[in-house]
């Protein structure tokens, strides 16, 4: 005789089905499974264990695949409990609600670390940009410097520093600048730098026809407060002036405004 393990109605041997709830009743291999602890179906353990393994890498999957891993294997658990023959997978039930509960409290752990790292990482770019900003300028009046050498005792624009052949007359040296600084508005390491001419130069037949007598170079944030806060400006002084705000007032005569902090 087979008995019911729902409803105790004893069932004639190698009858499949209780003749009275209609039960599916354990086989011979079922039974051998359920005395080894195996029980029958576990598609829902199994996929709670495997939304638990996923969320941990993931963390939590965007709470969804933690939220679902431990809710499949509290219902696969419970089953497996009231109905070892027809349930099984307890073991993997319990990984995936212990697993998708690791990744639900590692969330908040996250956010916590993201909210401290974040803006480490932002002020790190920013100096590392603004520091870059800082060189760039003192490029570009070094190529000045060496530009007015050849050209009679006179600045000129950034693209002359990038192709002196083409603006001093029979000039045959090397290049005074190259790459993005050799071009106004040109954009390096998270700031736009733009070249401000003075009064322009005598006209004379050594020297070239776009030549200056004085200029100011300014280097701003593309992105205020994220590619750089600080706005630098340097000129034929030699001096280097910045404001903190990253907004530099009107440059005339090709002058750095003298309310801006001296660079030390």
């Amino acid at each position: 005789m087979t008995i019911c393990p729902k409803c105790q109605t004893q069932n004639a041997p190698g009858t499949t089905f209780c003749v009275g709830c209609g039960q599916a009743l354990p086989g011979r291999s079922a039974r051998r499974a359920t005395a080894s602890g195996e029980g029958g179906s576990k598609g829902m353990a199994m996929t709670a264990m495997i939304l638990g393994i996923l969320s941990v890498p993931t963390f939590g999957c965007a709470l969804v695949g933690a939220i679902t891993a431990i809710v499949l294997g509290a219902i696969a658990y419970s089953r497996a409990n009231k109905e070892p023959d027809v349930y099984g997978g307890k073991g993997m039930a319990m990984a995936g609600m212990i697993l998708g509960g690791v990744s639900f409290l590692m969330i908040p752990v996250i956010g916590i670390v993201s909210a401290i790292a974040i803006p480490s990482l932002l002020r790190a770019r920013v100096s590392t940009n603004e520091s870059a900003a800082i060189g760039d300028l003192r490029t570009i009046v070094s190529a000045e410097a060496a530009y007015q050498s050849a050209n009679g005792g006179y600045y000129d624009t950034l693209e002359c520093l990038g192709a002196p052949s083409g603006c001093i007359p029979r000039y045959t040296g090397p290049v005074m600048l190259q790459g993005p600084l050799a071009t106004d508005n040109g954009l390096k390491t998270g700031y736009r730098h733009t070249m401000h001419l003075g009064p322009p130069a005598p006209q004379g037949s050594s020297i070239s026809p776009s030549s200056v007598t004085a200029y100011a170079v300014v280097a701003v944030p593309i992105t205020q407060g994220q590619t750089g806060v600080r706005a630098f400006c340097s000129d034929s002084t030699g001096v280097m002036r910045y404001w903190p705000l990253g907004a530099i007032p009107e440059i005339t005569d090709g002058q750095c405004p003298s309310d801006g902090l001296v660079m030390r």
